[in-house]
Protein backbone atom coordinates (compact mmCIF):
# COMPACT_ATOMS: atom_id res chain seq x y z
CA UNK A 1 0.00 0.00 0.00
CA UNK A 2 1.32 3.21 -0.32
CA UNK A 3 2.46 6.22 2.70
CA UNK A 4 -0.24 7.25 4.19
CA UNK A 5 -1.34 10.52 6.10
CA UNK A 6 -1.49 10.14 9.61
CA UNK A 7 -4.98 12.35 10.20
CA UNK A 8 -7.36 9.59 9.57
CA UNK A 9 -5.19 7.01 11.18
CA UNK A 10 -4.90 8.87 14.70
CA UNK A 11 -8.94 9.88 14.04
CA UNK A 12 -9.79 5.85 14.09
CA UNK A 13 -6.95 5.15 16.73
CA UNK A 14 -8.74 7.42 19.18
CA UNK A 15 -12.04 6.62 18.24
CA UNK A 16 -11.22 3.16 18.88
CA UNK A 17 -9.14 3.60 22.10
CA UNK A 18 -5.63 2.36 20.57
CA UNK A 19 -2.12 3.88 20.36
CA UNK A 20 0.02 4.49 17.06
CA UNK A 21 3.68 4.20 17.34
CA UNK A 22 6.21 6.60 16.27
CA UNK A 23 9.09 6.01 15.93
CA UNK A 24 12.39 8.01 14.77
CA UNK A 25 13.97 6.20 12.05
CA UNK A 26 18.24 6.98 11.33
CA UNK A 27 19.16 4.68 9.11
CA UNK A 28 17.89 2.44 6.66
CA UNK A 29 17.97 -0.68 8.82
CA UNK A 30 16.45 1.21 11.63
CA UNK A 31 13.75 1.63 9.03
CA UNK A 32 13.58 -1.76 7.90
CA UNK A 33 13.26 -3.10 11.58
CA UNK A 34 10.67 -0.91 12.65
CA UNK A 35 8.52 -1.63 9.95
CA UNK A 36 9.02 -5.39 10.15
CA UNK A 37 7.85 -5.47 13.96
CA UNK A 38 4.69 -3.31 12.90
CA UNK A 39 4.61 -6.34 10.29
CA UNK A 40 4.74 -8.74 12.85
CA UNK A 41 2.56 -7.14 14.84
CA UNK A 42 -0.09 -5.81 12.57
CA UNK A 43 0.58 -2.47 13.89
CA UNK A 44 0.05 0.72 11.71
CA UNK A 45 3.09 3.03 12.33
CA UNK A 46 4.86 6.09 11.85
CA UNK A 47 8.26 6.63 10.54
CA UNK A 48 9.96 9.76 12.07
CA UNK A 49 12.68 11.96 10.65
CA UNK A 50 14.23 14.52 12.22
CA UNK A 51 16.26 18.04 10.61
CA UNK A 52 19.51 15.93 11.37
CA UNK A 53 18.48 13.26 9.37
CA UNK A 54 17.32 15.29 6.74
CA UNK A 55 20.66 17.30 6.41
CA UNK A 56 22.27 13.47 6.61
CA UNK A 57 20.25 11.25 3.98
CA UNK A 58 18.37 13.54 2.21
CA UNK A 59 14.87 13.98 1.71
CA UNK A 60 14.34 11.84 -1.13
CA UNK A 61 16.36 8.72 0.18
CA UNK A 62 14.38 8.65 3.39
CA UNK A 63 11.09 9.12 1.41
CA UNK A 64 11.93 6.05 -1.37
CA UNK A 65 13.22 3.81 1.29
CA UNK A 66 9.88 4.53 3.41
CA UNK A 67 7.54 4.49 -0.17
CA UNK A 68 8.83 1.16 -0.36
CA UNK A 69 8.33 -0.27 3.43
CA UNK A 70 4.87 0.87 2.62
CA UNK A 71 4.35 -0.89 -1.24
CA UNK A 72 5.84 -4.14 0.54
CA UNK A 73 3.42 -3.56 3.85
CA UNK A 74 0.29 -4.67 4.97
CA UNK A 75 -0.13 -2.17 7.44
CA UNK A 76 -0.49 1.15 7.04
CA UNK A 77 3.03 3.64 7.30
CA UNK A 78 2.99 7.15 7.54
CA UNK A 79 6.18 9.46 7.41
CA UNK A 80 6.62 12.05 9.14
CA UNK A 81 9.13 14.82 9.82
CA UNK A 82 9.03 16.11 13.43
CA UNK A 83 9.60 19.19 15.51
CA UNK A 84 11.24 21.33 12.04
CA UNK A 85 11.86 24.98 12.42
CA UNK A 86 13.53 25.34 8.74
CA UNK A 87 10.49 26.10 6.44
CA UNK A 88 13.18 25.05 3.43
CA UNK A 89 13.86 21.64 4.57
CA UNK A 90 9.80 21.26 5.40
CA UNK A 91 9.39 21.87 1.38
CA UNK A 92 11.91 19.22 0.53
CA UNK A 93 10.41 16.77 2.60
CA UNK A 94 6.25 17.56 1.56
CA UNK A 95 8.10 17.25 -2.08
CA UNK A 96 10.14 14.08 -2.05
CA UNK A 97 6.63 12.74 -0.39
CA UNK A 98 6.19 13.01 3.43
CA UNK A 99 2.56 12.27 4.27
CA UNK A 100 2.84 14.64 7.41
CA UNK A 101 5.52 17.41 8.44
CA UNK A 102 5.84 19.48 11.81
CA UNK A 103 6.64 23.06 11.50
CA UNK A 104 8.28 23.74 15.05
CA UNK A 105 7.80 27.62 15.32
CA UNK A 106 7.58 27.55 19.29
CA UNK A 107 10.52 29.76 19.79
CA UNK A 108 8.71 33.00 17.89
CA UNK A 109 5.93 34.66 19.73
CA UNK A 110 2.43 33.91 18.92
CA UNK A 111 1.75 35.41 15.50
CA UNK A 112 4.45 34.44 14.06
CA UNK A 113 3.87 31.14 14.67
CA UNK A 114 0.60 31.06 13.17
CA UNK A 115 2.43 33.14 10.09
CA UNK A 116 4.75 30.42 9.85
CA UNK A 117 2.81 27.49 10.96
CA UNK A 118 -0.25 28.89 8.10
CA UNK A 119 2.31 28.88 5.29
CA UNK A 120 3.59 25.12 5.75
CA UNK A 121 -0.47 24.21 5.86
CA UNK A 122 -0.67 26.28 2.29
CA UNK A 123 2.62 24.55 1.19
CA UNK A 124 1.07 20.93 2.30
Amino acid sequence: MPLVSSTALLRKARAEGYCIPAFNVHTLEMLQAVTEAAEELNSPVILQSTTGTVKHLGAEYIAAAARTAAELSAVPIVLHLDHCSDFGIIARCVRAGYTSVMIDASMHPFEENVRQTSKVVELA
